[in-house]
């Protein structure tokens, strides 16, 4: 089975383009764990990458309209239009579809630190059923507006590499602008209920619908519908452990970008 055009669009900016990719806001000098954040008894080893001393800048972070569809790739979109509730080792599966091809993916949170200021780290990994295996990993800031400090991707036999990504996770101009919303109701399956369903117009047009409620854990997104893609979870549970098992390659943040 091929990679699915999420993992493609990822592995083309890490792996082809990742001069490109440091834009955004910069790290406030600290060093980012870049293994996976294991609960005690038994942490792995730790990485730090120095960021050239850059700290974050004070205006708002925002995406240059020409980048809006590379920047998008490095949200994963029930990320985007969810809202992070995270609980160390709860794990979700989405099906994946799109018109070439089909996928399970498996979204977890399993590890989680707390930075020497005070805000705490998580480590979310998307494992995706594909051929090869192709293991994507987020580290993102909590607090009342999440915050992707660093992407990784592990598609073998290449070594991992990680890039700064520095975007908020319900960035608005990656969003789209809310059209509408309502209350609905999901009348079959394990997440039956109430729900609210929301819809995006992106800046070329197309329309983003999603259906979010809080029996969904981690991100309380039940689908995402778009013209290429389509996420509908599948099954929910807990014990989710870190996959990522090698120390990426990390590529640094560049002062003035």
């Amino acid at each position: 089975m091929s990679r699915i055009p999420t993992a493609l669009s990822v592995s083309f900016l890490l792996f082809g383009a990742c001069s490109d990719s440091r834009r955004g806001a910069e790290d406030a000098g600290q060093g980012l764990a870049l293994v996976p954040l294991t609960p005690p008894p038994a942490p792995l080893p730790v990485a730090e990458v120095e960021d050239a001393g850059t700290t974050a800048p004070a205006a708002p972070i925002m995406v240059d309209p020409s980048r809006l569809k590379e920047a998008r790739a490095l949200v994963p979109a029930p990320l985007l239009y969810g809202q992070l509730r995270p609980v160390l080792g709860a794990w979700v599966d989405y099906a994946l579809r799109s018109k070439e091809t089909q996928s399970r993916v498996r979204i977890s949170l399993v590890g989680e630190t707390v930075r020497e200021d005070g805000t705490p780290l998580y480590q979310l990994e998307l494992d995706h059923e594909t051929s090869p295996r192709t293991l994507v990993v987020l580290w993102v800031r909590g607090g009342a507006r999440p915050f992707v400090d660093r992407l990784a991707i592990s598609v073998p036999p290449h070594a991992p590499l990680s890039i700064p990504v520095d975007l908020h996770v319900d960035q608005p101009e990656l969003r789209g602008v809310l059209e509408g919303e309502r209350d609905t109701v999901l009348r079959e399956g394990p997440f039956a209920g109430k729900a609210r369903e929301q819809t995006f117009r992106r800046e070329d047009g197309g329309l983003v619908g999603v259906v979010s409620t809080e029996r969904v854990p981690l991100l309380g997104v039940e689908s995402i519908r778009d013209a290429e893609t389509t996420w509908v979870v599948r099954a929910t549970g807990t014990g989710a452990k870190p996959a990522l098992d090698s120390v990426p390659i990390a590529i640094p943040r560049v002062p003035g970008q």
